[in-house]
């Protein structure tokens, strides 16, 4: 592990990536994180897989690159710590573009939260527009997800918490497209929904469209007590970066995650 100061970070320094469907890629993928915090260092975890002595499933991280991911775990809790949020807490992550690897991210992050014991972690799918944590995860959306509770809000959320192939990581999915597309995220459907999934020891996780793309992670990061941004390995410029870190509050930006898929 080592640090190097947020100037000395270059575009030239992020070699190039191919997104998402790389980095959902099976075993042996490489993952390295680089995590800032406001007027903080870069820290650098290099999980690079030698020789894995498991096979990994598709879109989860491999026992070496499980490392970076108990890293921005523990940045994240020390960081609760300070702000005074307490034993929980809403994180949104956010992929900077297309392709950068965001739910990969979202899904190993939250599932690192679980491996404390008698920590429970719930990740919410709301990327309507190319949802993809259902399939990861193996859950069924026989009774639909997100955005079908947020259609017709009386209906039961705990029937969309759903016990996923990880023990102790549940997921929300992002559920069916909407007939007529109205502003959910920012409906008060929404924000009882969140203040209803905030209990002792249970972190919860949303999963975003891309800050690019939509105005959807800006909406949700007012539901959030942390935002990451998840930018892929040489995808984009440091004033791209910069500016899409100034979409969102100082107070709740924790830092960006580069991810780097397999070669």
């Amino acid at each position: 592990m080592s640090a190097r100061r947020e100037e000395d970070l270059k575009p030239s320094d992020a070699p190039a990536g191919d997104g998402d469907a790389r980095a959902e890629a099976a075993d042996g993928a490489t993952t390295k994180a680089l995590v800032t915090r406001a007027r903080g260092p870069i820290i650098t975890v290099d999980s690079r897989p030698k020789q894995p002595a498991v096979r990994t499933p598709a879109g989860f991280a491999s026992p070496k690159q499980l490392g970076a991911f108990r890293e921005l775990r523990t940045q994240l809790m020390n960081a609760a710590v300070s702000a005074g949020v307490g034993s929980s807490f809403t994180t949104l992550v956010v992929p900077l573009s297309a392709g950068a690897g965001g739910s990969f991210v979202a899904r190993n992050l939250a599932a690192a939260f679980t491996l404390e014991e008698h920590r429970l972690a719930i990740l919410i799918d709301c990327n309507i527009a190319h949802p993809t944590q259902h399939t990861a995860l193996g859950v069924q959306m026989d009774d639909g997800g997100l955005y079908d509770y947020l259609e017709r809000p009386h209906g039961d959320l705990q029937r969309l918490i759903l016990p996923t192939c990880i023990p102790a990581l549940h997921l929300i999915p992002a559920g069916h497209p909407p007939a007529i597309p109205r502003e959910y995220l920012s409906s008060s459907a929404m924000r009882s929904a969140m203040t209803t999934l905030r209990q002792p020891d249970c972190y919860v996780f949303l999963d975003s469209q891309p800050a690019k793309t939509a105005p959807d992670a800006r909406i949700l990061s007012e539901l959030a007590d942390f935002v990451l941004l998840v930018v892929g390995y040489g995808q984009d410029t440091t004033e791209s970066i910069a500016k899409a870190a100034a979409l969102f509050p100082p107070t709740k930006f924790a830092g960006v995650v580069f991810n780097e898929p397999s070669a």
